[in-house]
């Protein structure tokens, strides 16, 4: 079966689908609710074997078109919408991975187009409504406020909700008190408070221009190209080394060692200010070159909770056989005192997404010193962490930490990037 981002027809959306209505008079949540719960749909993903791969939202914008975000359908051979015991076969019409928006179109499918609010008429401290399937749960409803409007430069920029969305709410509908498409549902901070975030709905009028401009450019595409693009590009002809824009998310996967436990981290870019490229709400701010300015919500572990000034690859040109010195203390947790010597090994590859990417070993070994009175413990606890940095992608790619805390207690966990969302 063949990827599902090769089906892409070049049909042209309905205009008039997308223009908003005039005034509507505001709803009761509970009616609401009654209006919109048709138009909100479940989207399950299946890979070549028929195997469930990811669930997710999708809201119907026009007859027989719903729209969702490419995240959900990553890898997907296949994927179907659902609704109470309804399931219809979906296929892709529009893929905009560069925004997380993806148009899908159904056969005979005639369930009522959602009204789409004014361009640039959403303000902060309105009241808005999120509509979706979060953790499977069909058709629920979540109230907040518009809480921010974030990035910008020109364009349309994120929405920034209080009202709560979780894993399988992507793609869902965030609406204004008159039941009006503000946005599309797209992530959340991990552990950064109620900061939820959504795609301006305008965005959707784009949807069939910049799909087109991205199949046109894979196919200008010399053989071969393809082999440095990551699979979850949506086969739009991104590249890997592709600078990071507003909406890309760098999904990793943190597992612990110990326990077998896995757990997503994303790091998804709601703003790029010139060098400095902001994730999550501004709770991680990093320079072009990946080098850490600012870290305020440790999401990946050690990783984040442990990380030198600079991050783990804190200089501008690594290269094997370089060793330094560190004697920090973290900014975030406990602010405990790190002192590390790190070592760069040989140049090798690996694979990030089935893509071959050039790395270097930097190994840190060294002491962790809790806080002790007003100062630093004198008996410090051993830590050693290895990381894959790519010059390519001017990140890690993979981090491994162990930590032996007092009475015998061990962190041991790694911290992987598995695809860049595009």
């Amino acid at each position: 079966m063949k990827p599902i981002w090769k089906n892409a027809a070049p049909w042209l959306c309905a205009a008039g689908a997308l223009l908003a209505a005039g005034p509507a008079a505001a709803l009761e949540p509970d009616a609401l609710f009654a209006k919109l719960t048709g138009s909100v749909w479940a989207v399950r993903t299946f890979d070549a074997q028929e195997r469930p791969l990811r669930a997710g939202s999708a809201v119907v914008i026009a007859p027989g078109r719903l729209v969702t975000n490419c995240h959900v359908l990553a890898k997907a051979s296949n994927f179907v919408v659902k609704r109470d015991n309804v399931t219809y076969g979906a296929t892709l019409e529009y893929p905009d991975p560069g925004r997380d928006l993806c148009q899908i179109k159904i056969a005979n499918f005639t369930a009522t187009p959602v009204t789409l609010a004014p361009a640039g008429g959403a303000r902060v401290g309105q009241r808005v409504y999120a509509i979706g399937n979060p953790r499977g749960l069909e058709n629920t409803l979540s109230e907040g406020l518009l809480s921010g409007l974030r990035g910008g430069d020109g364009e349309a920029r994120l929405l920034q909700t209080t009202a709560a969305i979780a894993p399988g709410s992507s793609g869902g509908g965030l609406f204004d008190s008159d039941g009006r498409l503000l946005g599309i549902t797209t992530f959340a901070a991990r552990d950064g408070g109620n900061l939820n975030f959504a795609m301006p709905a305008e965005f959707l009028a784009d949807l069939p221009a910049r799909a087109q401009a991205q199949l046109a450019a894979r196919a200008r595409e010399p053989a071969g190209a393809a082999a440095r693009r990551t699979a979850d590009a949506g086969g739009a002809g991104i590249p890997l080394t592709e600078p990071l824009r507003a909406g890309d998310a760098l999904e990793y996967l943190r597992t612990d060692r110990l326990t077998g436990n896995r757990v997503p981290v994303i790091y998804r870019v709601d703003r790029v200010n010139g060098d400095e490229v902001s994730f999550n709400a501004g709770s991680r701010i990093e320079k072009a070159n990946g080098q850490l300015v600012s870290l305020t919500s440790p999401i990946g572990g050690l990783f984040d909770s442990a990380s030198p000034p600079g991050g783990w690859a804190p200089k501008d040109d690594i290269q094997p056989g370089m060793r330094w010195h560190l004697d920090y203390v973290t900014t975030t947790d406990d602010r405990l005192r790190h002192e590390l010597n790190a070592s760069v090994g040989a140049e090798h590859t690996t694979r990030v997404d089935g893509v071959d990417v050039n790395v270097m070993r930097i190994s840190y070994d060294g002491w962790i010193y809790a806080s002790y009175g007003t100062g630093a413990s004198p008996v410090g606890t051993p830590l050693n962490v290895a990381v894959l940095y790519s010059p390519e992608l001017k990140r890690i790619v993979r981090f491994e930490a162990t930590y032996r805390r007092a009475y015998a207690s061990v962190t041991n966990e790694t911290l992987e990037l598995v695809r860049i969302q595009r």
